[in-house]
């Protein structure tokens, strides 16, 4: 439109100041588009972060509680990949919300600009945009379909890679590696394909929507040479269509493929997110809340199965025989140094070589039983709960160290409940009351 207005008032004329006038106009146009989409691709970056963050969240959440997941079985892998790949797809689809109403706003501005040079142009640019669209979605068909199909084959080669690493050792120890490898493969294969022709469907959608809006908007831009050929449009009009048509082939073109290509994707992980999500709870019962005072109280019977069910906000149920991450007692611990210190020092696991910066291997792997047991015991201990619930914590440790821990532990959370599933003597001895 500058450019076009530049030429009819400025040059065709000869007046410098009008053309200097046009240029600066040019400028401010440049440097206000440059603020309002660094503006804009912040706010757009931030709300993809904070939905996938979002999502992400909600479904682990929905994967760790502890009424678990009754219906269809997942493997942990297949998990993974909702909780990530499929999450990153929807947020993905934020773009909805973003850019086809920009691009609606330029098929529209551009429509109008030229509707108002000559008023069938801009009818015909006006009607390009719902016709890209509509020749996108029908094209879009074997895509969604595909899609679907290619996610469900990456989260099957997610789940089996991830339950081979798992298990790698077992493997290994069995020699069945080879069989593995071979079930992999077969799995491996079956992903690829289904990618390559998920891939295939949106390059033919591309070429499609690309084309048919590049065709149609050449069509305008020869209609509009036409009508300056024979003096029904000025130059300077001829050279602001051209512009725009110019302009307008990536709204309209885009507008088909964000449609069409992405939200078939987003529509495809939304519904496996959304199976996740909606799957009933295996136990629907919740055990009543014990009211305790402060200090240890130990339970000398067996330990109910429905404790895990507690609420984990006031709640914290160590099992006898707990789990460790890959990495050092401090991350296995809590990220404060200070915090897992005490907590270190709470469970006497203090003399353990190499400290908090001890890497513990796989599953725990390079510590002794009765070092696993005192590590645990401290995560459980820096969590710092409202009421601490542990199962015969000490039995892989000697008695002087047991004395110590319960003593210890008795200290560190003498304003808070702790209930220990024991008959272990050291820690009746510190007990405020047994049961």
């Amino acid at each position: 439109m500058i450019m076009g207005r530049a030429i009819d008032d400025a040059i065709a004329r000869g007046e410098v100041s009008s053309l200097v006038k046009w240029l600066l106009t040019l400028v401010a146009v440049f440097a206000v588009n440059a603020l309002a989409a660094w503006w804009g691709r912040g706010f757009f970056s931030r709300a993809m972060l904070v939905i996938g963050h979002d999502l992400r969240m909600e479904v682990t959440d929905r994967i760790q509680d502890p009424r678990g997941m009754a219906g269809q079985r997942r493997t942990a892998g297949e998990l993974l990949s909702i909780a990530s790949s499929d999450t990153q797809r929807v947020a993905d689809a934020v773009l909805m919300t973003v850019f086809p109403v920009a691009e609606v706003c330029a098929i529209v501005y551009v429509a109008v600009m030229t509707a108002r040079i000559n008023i069938w142009l801009g009818i015909a640019i006006f009607l390009g945009g719902p016709l890209v669209v509509w020749i996108s979605l029908r094209a879009a068909k074997p895509l969604r379909k595909r899609s679907t199909r290619r996610q469900a084959a990456l989260a099957r080669a997610s789940a089996m890679a991830t339950d081979v690493v798992q298990g790698l050792r077992i493997l290994k120890g069995l020699g069945a590696i080879d069989t593995v490898r071979g079930r992999y493969q077969s799995v491996s294969d079956e992903a690829y394909e289904k990618t390559v022709e998920a891939n295939g469907a949106r390059a033919r959608l591309n070429a499609t929507t690309d084309a048919t809006g590049s065709i149609y908007v050449i069509a305008v831009s020869l209609a509009a040479g036409a009508l300056a050929l024979s003096s029904r449009m000025s130059v300077g009009e001829l050279i602001t269509v051209v512009g725009l048509t110019q302009f307008v082939i990536t709204p309209m073109t885009m507008m088909g493929k964000n449609i069409a290509s992405r939200w078939a994707a987003a529509q495809a992980s939304a519904r496996r997110i959304t199976d996740v999500l909606l799957s009933p709870p295996v136990s629907h019962g919740q055990p009543s809340e014990p009211a305790l005072d402060s200090g240890i109280t130990v339970i000398k019977d067996h330990v109910p199965e429905d404790l895990i069910y507690l609420p984990r906000e006031r709640f914290i149920v160590s099992p006898h025989s707990a789990d460790l991450f890959e990495g050092s007692i401090q991350d296995n611990i809590h990220p404060e140094y200070d915090v897992a210190q005490r907590a270190l020092y709470a469970a006497a696991a203090e003399d353990i070589p190499g400290g908090l910066e001890r890497q513990v291997g796989e599953n725990g792997g390079s510590l002794s039983g009765g070092q696993r047991q005192r590590v645990a015991l401290a995560r459980a201990v820096a969590a710092d709960p409202e009421v601490l619930i542990l199962q015969d914590p000490t039995t892989a440790v000697d008695s002087v160290t047991e004395q110590t821990i319960a003593a210890r532990v008795s200290a560190a959370r003498a304003d808070k409940s702790t209930i220990v599933y024991t008959s272990a003597p050291a820690w009746c001895a510190v007990a405020k009351g047994a049961m």
